[in-house]
């Protein structure tokens, strides 16, 4: 079975800001690790009370108080010490587990829903900090888990489940009853675990709107009060913001492979983990801490902090007090049997000055040093004479030359005071990322605008340079593209390619084309796809790089990271000539008159012309004609004055050509 990842990458951010925030006496960072099996900690509050599964710890006291005689397990705490746990359910005198919650000092259980059997399953969410709310995930027997919202104050039991979830589940509630968690739009057999929140009513929303389109298992880890919420959505963490309606998606740390955000502070700091295998380590976000997620190992070794894990991790950061003062988590291994720990930064961790730091930069240019230009900003308001210094590097506008550049950036108040330290790197390339696929399987032909290349079907290169292969297009018309390829077996394979239209080095969302599917193909057995590559009317001219990405399951979601570890990346050249003209049509089968026109302008061909379209010179269209034989009459009476691009197509041929209108 084929298996997808995604793979990114983020910048180290300078930590110069906690450095300096540690040295002031009255405060530290303090980091504790607790041994032994059951001692994970799975939420923690403002006071420093954390849940164990058999227990209440307590950070400031270093004690831990066991559970109560009637409950079975603990799952969560709010700030008021109300507890959401699992109960004894007695049913014909077998001792079934149930929801529960503990509010002022009692136990209540939640029970199931009236049409549950003995079948019938619970995992449990949170309570809302009101401790009005309980959510989770439950089940009426034992294949139909979907959330649940508990309303306390009215025992009320709601199922929360549209027409279209075949499975859904809670992960955090808020006090407006808001919940946190995801659903699944695949019948059984199939998975695809979509972000959202849901409300009572069984509302459900999409975080963002926008299927997934790489990872099956995403969801929303947690929701603040203030309807800020965080989560996982294919592969990398996310931030949404349901007040501005603000989707922000953060990028993997280097070295692991996916990334999740678990919760998040009323203050806006974001905890998770990143991963690579089974192994974990924790991050932690905020905007004074650098555009995207750094390891909480960071700041702590930034404060002469030892991790003192096995394997020197934090592994899993779980929850984040509201107040974002105290994280708590485990380490590496089973839930059941690893080690504990928690962090009180002690108001430590954020700054109200810091830098709003660039992110680094990878710039393509084949001809020498080349400008670079960035920006940068910073929120200190008890400080706003304060001013960003260059340190090192070039300024933003010059030009920077081939390799790395480290750029640093410090933020001093009017007094000489450092603020707040900021660095990112300017990487300038004389050649095109070149993706990484961990299992080859081959293109086999490419054939486009002249281009006719036939490759080997076992070939073991992910990325293979056919450059000097070259083919010639004109700016505004279309092409035919050809493509064979290995499958792998009884697999669906996806062509992708793209076309760096700009010469800016880069390939962009708006260079890329999806072409289509090859299913079941050994490369050599004749199966094609067959599809279209449009030239923008606006494509600059001369040379420039075509490339082509073979891709399972799923098209490339980039050319640099196609987000698939199963295909093939070539790279071809591509003239680009200007668009058509009249003489361009001295040897073709489509005949138009008169140009300049004022009103009605004749267009014929050999074979039947299928579709007309006139677009202005800036590339929108301005007119499209179905027409269904060899000769067509275009009346262009009601357009201004001035040029004009139409494209004629028939079965076999697309041309365009350029008008004047008088």
């Amino acid at each position: 079975m084929k298996w997808n990842v995604t793979l990114k990458i983020i910048k180290f951010f300078a930590l110069s800001l906690i450095m300096l925030q540690c040295v002031i006496a009255s405060a530290q960072i303090e980091y504790r690790k607790l041994d032994g099996s059951g001692t994970a900690l799975l939420d923690i509050n403002n006071s420093g009370q954390a849940i164990k599964k058999y227990g209440v710890y307590d950070f400031i006291t270093n004690t831990t108080e066991p559970i109560d005689a009637e409950a079975l397990q603990l799952s969560g705490i709010n700030n008021n010490g109300d507890l959401i746990g699992y109960m004894p359910w007695i049913v014909d005198g077998e001792t079934y587990q149930q929801a529960g919650f503990k509010k002022n000092g009692v136990w209540t259980p939640i029970g199931y829903l009236p049409e549950a059997t003995t079948e019938a399953s619970v995992a449990m969410g949170q309570i809302s900090e009101n401790g009005n709310y309980v959510t989770g995930q439950m089940s009426s027997s034992c294949c139909d888990q979907q959330a649940f919202l508990y309303h306390v104050t009215t025992s009320e039991l709601e199922r929360i489940a549209d027409a279209e979830t075949h499975f859904s589940a809670g992960y955090s509630v808020n006090d407006s009853g808001i919940i946190g968690g995801w659903y699944d739009t695949e019948p059984t057999g199939g998975t695809l675990r979509v972000p959202a929140y849901m409300t009572t009513g069984s509302v459900t929303h999409s975080v963002p709107d926008e299927l997934p389109q790489v990872q099956n298992i995403n969801q929303v880890s947690a929701v603040t009060n203030g309807n800020l919420m965080v989560g996982n959505r294919d592969g990398v963490p996310f931030l949404y913001d349901l007040a501005t309606d603000t989707f922000t998606s953060f990028e993997v740390p280097e070295g692991y492979d996916n990334a999740t955000f678990t919760s998040v502070s009323d203050n806006g700091v974001a905890v998770g983990y990143c991963q690579a295998g089974f192994s974990r380590d924790a991050i932690v976000y905020h905007p004074s801490l650098g555009l995207q997620p750094i390891l909480i190992a960071e700041i702590l070794s930034a404060n002469g902090i030892e991790i003192t894990s096995f394997d020197g991790k934090l592994g899993t950061a779980i929850a984040i007090s509201p107040n974002g003062n105290f994280v708590s988590g485990w380490e590496n291994g089973n839930i059941n049997s690893a080690d504990g720990w928690a962090i009180n930064f002690d108001d430590l961790l954020l700054s109200s000055c810091y830098i709003v730091c660039q992110q680094d930069i990878v710039l393509v240019s084949f001809n020498g040093p080349i400008a670079a230009n960035y920006s940068l900003d910073f929120n200190c308001s008890e400080n706003p004479d304060a001013t960003i210094v260059l340190v090192s590097g070039p300024a933003s506008g010059s030009l920077f030359p081939y390799g790395t550049t480290e750029v640093v950036h410090n933020l001093v108040a009017a007094d000489g005071t450092l603020l707040s330290t900021c660095s990112f790197t300017v990487t300038v390339n004389d050649y095109y990322c070149i993706p990484t696929l961990e299992n080859v399987e081959a293109i086999t032909l490419v054939k486009v605008a002249g281009i006719d290349n036939t490759s080997a079907a076992d070939s073991t290169e992910a990325y293979e340079d056919f450059t000097t292969i070259s083919g010639t297009v004109n700016a505004g018309s279309n092409y035919e593209a050809i493509f064979e390829g290995n499958t792998g077996g009884d697999y669906i394979d996806v062509i992708t390619i793209f076309a760096d239209w700009n010469q800016d080095g880069v390939f962009s969302d708006d260079e890329r084309t999806e072409i289509g599917t090859i299913t079941n193909s050994t490369g050599s057995d004749g199966i094609q796809i067959t599809g279209s590559l449009m030239v923008p009317l606006e494509a600059l001219t001369g040379s420039t790089t075509l490339r082509v990405i073979k891709t399972y399951d799923l098209p490339a979601v980039s050319a640099c990271d196609p987000g698939s570890d199963y295909g093939q990346v070539e790279d071809y050249t591509l003239n680009v000539q200007p668009v058509l003209g009249v003489d361009d049509f001295t040897n073709s089968s489509f005949k138009f008159y008169p140009n300049p026109v004022k009103d009605i302008l004749n267009i014929s061909n050999s074979a039947i012309i299928k579709t007309i379209i006139v677009y202005n010179m800036l590339g929108q269209e301005i007119l499209s004609q179905s027409i269904g034989s060899s000769a067509a009459q275009i009346d262009l009476s009601a357009l201004p004055s001035g040029n004009y691009l139409v494209k004629a197509s028939s079965e076999t041929t697309v041309q365009t050509f350029k008008i004047i209108k008088s």
